[in-house]
């Protein structure tokens, strides 16, 4: 599979209402940020983009997107269609309710899971994803996959018509990953085959302070940071090796000598690149390309098992961007991924 570097932000959950509310001043701050500061290939919304779908709030989701200086999309989500059940205000503001779009040899596929209520795709739909997956990977594109509705939601049913038969897909097919909002607080989950991530909400957000997660993808290597509306100084982002929550296969883990590679966003020049590995010193990273680095990682002497990365950038303004991984390391090659999700979150408000 040939593919080239992306990276996108996928912003969560804005529920769009009243100009006056905090969550449509912190999406037009993440506008500009992202405008600025990451340059991201594109933007790509999860949905409940608006709180009602009525005409005054996607004005407000207008001035948003009519900010970003780069392609950008959006999914269905069930406040898009709370009083408009056909999808029709979606449609006359945003675009079709379900398409494919191609980057850099990645097939992003979005679709609509409020074809039936509270959730579902009808079978329409179901066979426009299976040929759109099998197409994509018979051009020998990597397939991500976006949708509003996130599988592990905790007190709530991931079950209607077509979801058998996504499932089908999800599990019978090499998807890269699965993104998702609906759930207002952030999480990464696995199920032994496929990674699942969820970004916290833009409205009410739950487990922290609102923001967007920046994913960067290369080849086997998937990685994904959170900034929030409180955050300050550079954003650092370790993408090799691969977080353990997102290793699911060989090819994810350390199993020899290797070499870290980190990248960075700033807005005034980083005068310190540094990284360590299970505590230990601090040592400078190597500068490969413009706020990229590497860092080597001495596999051999590694014992098998989880070892802890951690990435910190400097700015000539003393202010840091941390970033701290877990990965998993066997000089046999050998890995099992086995479910699990972090961080585990056992209730939330809202649905």
């Amino acid at each position: 599979m040939n593919t080239q570097p992306v990276t996108f932000v996928w912003p969560g959950d804005m529920h769009l209402e009243f100009p006056d509310r905090p969550n449509y001043t912190t999406a037009m701050w993440m506008a500009d940020e992202v405008n600025e500061l990451i340059k991201p290939d594109f933007v790509q919304f999860a949905g409940d983009n608006v709180q009602h779908a009525r005409e005054q709030e996607w004005k407000l989701f207008k001035n948003v997107t009519s900010k970003l200086s780069m392609p950008w999309h959006a999914v269905v989500g069930d406040h898009d269609a709370h009083h408009d059940p056909g999808c029709h205000s979606f449609e006359a503001n945003v675009g079709p309710t379900y398409s494919a779009y191609t980057v850099g040899g990645y097939r992003f596929i979005r679709l609509n899971t409020m074809e039936f209520r509270p959730l579902g795709l009808t079978e329409e739909q179901v066979i426009w994803f299976r040929y759109e997956v099998d197409a994509a990977l018979a051009r020998g594109e990597r397939v991500v996959v976006f949708q509003h509705h996130y599988p592990f939601k905790v007190f709530e049913h991931f079950a209607g018509p077509g979801i058998d038969e996504w499932r089908n897909v999800m599990q019978t097919r090499p998807i890269t990953a699965l993104f998702t909002g609906h759930t207002h607080y952030g999480q990464m989950a696995k199920d032994g085959r496929n990674v699942y991530i969820v970004t916290r909400s833009i409205g009410d957000p739950e487990g922290g302070a609102a923001g967007y997660s920046v994913v960067h993808l290369d080849g086997e290597d998937i990685a994904v940071t959170y900034r929030t509306c409180e955050a300050k100084g550079p954003i650092a982002l370790i993408t090799h090796p691969r977080r353990l929550i997102l290793a699911t296969k060989p090819e994810h883990i350390v199993s020899g000598p290797d070499e870290a590679h980190a990248r960075g966003w700033s807005n005034v020049p980083i005068t310190s690149a540094q990284a360590r590995i299970d505590e230990g010193s601090w040592a400078d990273m190597k500068l490969t390309d413009e706020m990229n680095w590497s860092f080597p990682i001495d596999g051999e002497s590694l014992e098998k098992g989880e070892h802890a990365l951690e990435v910190r950038l400097i700015d000539e303004n003393k202010d840091e961007g941390v970033d701290r991984i877990t990965f998993a390391c066997d000089l046999s090659g050998r890995y099992t991924a086995y479910p699990m999700v972090e961080p585990v979150v056992k209730g939330t408000k809202y649905c």
